[in-house]
């Protein structure tokens, strides 16, 4: 809603303003009691004030349907303004939003649709907009038991973006949601396996599950890429010339697929030894798929597969479900997450002393980002000989045995 001009017109035997709405020329008779306003000195200061009042909610586009009303309750466009009461209900506003959301992959928007659903439910879907106040928004969220500080903020993230669609331009600072923040959320540290422990579960694993199951655990152990990736991978990804796998999309919740990484980005994996004997193991199963195929890399095979449906995977959780936990619980392992293979990979590089950069381009991390999660790790990599660089730059080689050196004078003294 917006004004290029408005002004008081005095006229024989009344007073309208004049201004612009909507892109359209507004001329309205100010009206008392059903009548005109008559001209008089008097009413010509009480138009005046009406009109900078009009200005207001014009330049601020805050001129709603009512407001018009209480402006000019004797209108005639009153009723040619009229909208069916439901127009501005939260339920209204919520399945706009989530229709704006089309272009999303399939998973991301069953999730925004769950999301919307709650909040549906905890704030009314009839109920007209002007009535979620903030104090009532911020009651509402903060009176329900969330499970945790994370699920709060991610239903959050839906309940933004549902009223930045109404509040926009010069509306967004009336946007109820402005003040209401995230939870703080504790941040957990990588729980990665050992090096001991992680060839103790591969050694279980050959003992009791089919050889697709345990190169598919090689793989992510020894290339650290995320689940979504592995699952999502294709042999016509994989250059074994140069020794690389191209990670160029994930496969997510209900097998949707879409280009790129989780980052949204494509990098190029190294294959370590112990990776490429992964994928000669399922050479024998899925690669012969591949080769009998034509056509572009869509059409390319998957490299890994359920050995129980022989089909690809579509997503972590059965092999999480069926084979990790069972294996980590039969060698009294502490259960972590299968995510944890990716820890391994990035903690185990690091404490070998591999170059930083290196490790976060292959596992698809700023340095920064690793460093923030891994760098408790770095360390045991060199010996201890830093924090005798550390002691010598301090002018104390030996810190413990300068101390004793020094106490053993003073006692000597006295």
């Amino acid at each position: 809603m917006g004004r290029k001009g408005s002004g008081v017109e005095v006229r024989e035997k009344s007073i309208r303003l004049k201004f612009v709405w909507n892109g359209e020329t507004v001329r309205e008779t100010l009206t008392a009691g059903g009548a005109p306003l008559a001209p008089t000195p008097a009413n010509e200061k009480r138009a005046n004030r009406i009109a900078d009042d009009l200005r207001r909610h014009l330049d601020n586009g805050t001129l709603t349907i009512e407001r018009y009303a209480e402006f000019f309750p004797d209108s005639s466009r009153l009723q040619a303004l009229a909208v069916d009461p439901t127009e501005n209900t939260f339920g209204k506003l919520a399945d706009l939003w989530l229709e704006a959301k089309g272009r999303l992959v399939d998973a991301t928007r069953d999730q925004y649709g769950t999301a919307v659903r709650k909040w549906k439910k905890l704030l009314g879907e009839s109920t007209p907009l002007d009535k979620l106040t903030h104090k009532v928004l911020a009651a509402k969220i903060g009176g329900f038991p969330w499970t945790s500080p994370k699920a709060h903020n991610n239903y959050l993230i839906a309940l933004r973006g549902i009223f930045e669609l109404e509040y926009r331009g010069r509306k967004a600072l009336d946007n109820p949601m402005i003040g209401i923040e995230n939870m703080p959320v504790v941040k957990t540290l990588p729980d990665p396996l050992t090096a001991a422990e992680r060839d103790a579960v591969l050694a279980d694993m050959r003992a009791h599950y089919d050889p697709r199951i345990v190169a598919y655990f090689e793989f992510a152990f020894f290339t650290g890429m995320r689940p979504e990736e592995i699952i999502a991978l294709r042999w016509s990804d994989i250059d074994e010339k140069r020794g690389t796998v191209r990670v160029q999309r994930v496969r997510t919740f209900k097998g949707t697929e879409r280009d790129g990484s989780k980052t949204h980005t494509v990098r190029d994996v190294d294959v370590t030894p112990a990776a490429a004997a992964a994928l000669q193991v399922l050479k024998a199963h899925t690669y012969m798929l591949h080769a009998r195929r034509e056509g572009d890399d869509d059409t390319a095979a998957d490299v890994f597969q359920n050995p129980v449906t022989r089909k690809p995977w579509h997503d972590e959780r059965s092999q999480r479900d069926h084979y990790w936990t069972p294996s980590l619980k039969r060698l009294k392992i502490r259960r972590r997450r299968a995510y944890a293979t990716r820890h391994t990979y990035c903690t185990a590089a690091l404490m070998a002393g591999v170059n930083p950069a290196y490790i976060a381009s292959q596992a698809g991390h700023s340095v920064k980002m690793l460093l923030d999660k891994y760098a408790r790790w770095i360390p045991g990599a060199d010996g201890g000989s830093e924090r005798e660089k550390l002691a010598a730059a301090q002018g104390m080689a030996h810190p413990r045995l300068e101390v004793e050196s020094h106490q053993r004078s003073k006692y000597r003294s006295t």
